[in-house]
């Protein structure tokens, strides 16, 4: 892939969280390519690893991919998303598993707009890119997060149909992207922070205008812990995750 400005978070500041979706999408070719029976997957759990911020000049970086286990049910595959001259970005593991056909409107539509040309969006933040609602943004600060038992509303996100995967939900690197940035903004202070890893479950299909709920379990000088779950209009949430941040001080 190539990046650019797309990588950047809504703060300006280069993500590895942009690496999900390319990640996410290898893996499965992965499983696919060494158990040709998995016709139709999808994502059950996702671990991202950044090992450091994504470079927002157009660099090329590609994704390696590794099938560790295949059967009739799925598997797990892990990769590392590199540099031209091998330098690692981020590293990835997911546990995929074996589904029913997609829809034939979905899996339509899907392709529909695979074809369709790059356009200004290859210029656009990440943000834009997933629908963020901007008056659910808050500022950055000083402050330290409070650390609380319950979650607070977070990031809102419009639905958007080029964020369908082929069976019609919203794709799982797309998701995981949301709930990175979301966590993110859990923490006033987020400019002294990198993302450290992301670990994502997804419990079902999601669909429809997405909001974040966030919760910060631990909020140390050095080190920061946030989960994260995505819901619907129903209330029922889409993915748990758990965020770690690390700082940069």
């Amino acid at each position: 892939m190539t990046t650019g400005p797309w990588v950047l978070d809504p703060d300006g500041r280069p993500t590895g969280a942009a690496a999900s979706v390319i990640m996410d999408n290898t893996l499965a070719t992965s499983l696919h390519a060494a158990e040709p029976a998995l016709q139709w997957l999808v994502t059950t759990e996702l671990q991202l690893n950044v090992l450091r911020p994504l470079p927002q000049d157009g660099a090329q970086l590609e994704a390696w991919t590794r099938t560790r286990v295949a059967d009739h049910g799925g598997g797990l595959a892990t990769g590392t998303l590199m540099g031209t001259d091998g330098t690692e970005y981020v590293q990835a593991s997911g546990w995929f598993q074996s589904v029913g056909e997609s829809p034939a409107q979905a899996l339509r539509d899907f392709e529909q707009a695979a074809q369709l040309p790059l356009g200004p969006e290859t210029e656009s933040p990440l943000g834009m890119l997933l629908g963020l609602d901007s008056d659910s943004l808050t500022p950055p600060g000083a402050d330290r997060p409070a650390v609380t038992d319950q979650f607070q509303d977070g990031l809102r996100f419009q639905e958007l149909p080029q964020l369908r995967n082929p069976h019609g939900a919203v794709h799982g690197g797309a998701m995981t992207a949301m709930a990175a940035l979301a966590a993110q903004q859990a923490m006033p202070d987020r400019l002294d922070f990198d993302l450290q890893s992301l670990r994502v479950v997804f419990l079902r299909p999601a669909g429809g205008p997405i909001t974040a709920r966030t919760r910060v379990r631990h909020a140390g000088r050095s080190l920061r812990v946030v989960e994260v779950e995505l819901i619907g209009v129903a209330g029922k949430p889409f993915i748990h995750t758990e965020s770690v941040f690390r700082t940069t001080r």
